[in-house]
């Protein structure tokens, strides 16, 4: 269902840097205003950031805001862990949930884009939670947008593979600070979540490499995509 939708107003979570920066530059190259909301935290209370919602009503809301972190589930900080199913889970429904409200109560239509990750299609050892919640988001915003788009209001999913940002840097606290030569750079996968937000596809996966990837995982046994994932990120934290 391609969207016929001219957006007026977005608003961006996780905006003053990486993916969140390039889709705010990219945004306001096309004339959309963009509210700002650099320095709302959504590990704490997001009442602020609910009533800028209700008050400014975007037709667009990107959640973009998220972490990972590397390592056994068991070996990570629990708190740090309840941390990034906050910012990455709790945070994204709360606000997919608000904006929808919001948009119903106006007699607006309008697109939340929850970006989620190709990490949502493979469980992991050494990156556990992070996995689980981005495969959380795909699941709620496939339902989500089942429930809404017959009312003008859509829920997408975008899957991308990894980009060169601070990413792994944040996730491996430090250890890991190469730049994959894999990684796609911030431009193109801005440019690949707003053509799913023009086109109204509901998820994309994306780019060829990590449709490949995917692929693979879907016919190979689990144990052999256990180890190789416990072995790629292991060798991200390792000294």
């Amino acid at each position: 269902m391609k969207s016929k939708h001219s957006f007026k107003r977005a608003l961006v979570t996780g905006s003053n840097k990486g993916l969140g920066k390039a889709l705010v530059d990219l945004l306001q190259e096309k004339g959309i205003e963009v509210i700002h909301t650099e320095r709302i935290e959504l590990t704490g209370s997001r009442q602020k950031l609910l009533e800028i919602i209700t008050e400014k009503k975007p037709d667009l809301v990107i959640n973009n805001a998220g972490f990972g972190l590397y390592g056994n589930t068991v070996d990570l900080g629990i708190q740090e862990q309840l941390d990034m199913i906050e910012v990455n889970v709790k945070a994204l429904v709360e606000i997919s949930i608000h904006t929808a409200k919001t948009l119903l109560k106006a007699g607006k239509t309008g697109t939340v884009l929850n970006v989620s990750s190709a990490a949502a299609y493979v469980h992991s050892p050494m990156a556990n939670v992070y996995h689980s919640t981005k495969a959380f988001v795909k699941s709620f915003s496939l339902g989500m947008d089942a429930e809404l788009r017959e009312q003008g209001i859509r829920v997408l999913c975008s899957c991308p593979g990894q980009f060169k940002s601070h990413f792994q840097e944040r996730a491996s606290k430090g250890l890991y600070r190469k730049v994959d030569l894999k990684s796609m750079s911030l431009q193109y996968a801005a440019k690949q979540v707003w053509h799913q937000i023009e086109s109204g596809k509901r998820i994309s996966l994306f780019n060829w490499f990590y449709k490949f990837l995917i692929g693979l995982t879907k016919i190979l046994p689990d144990f052999i995509v256990e180890k190789t994932q416990k072995a790629e990120i292991g060798s991200r934290i390792s000294h």
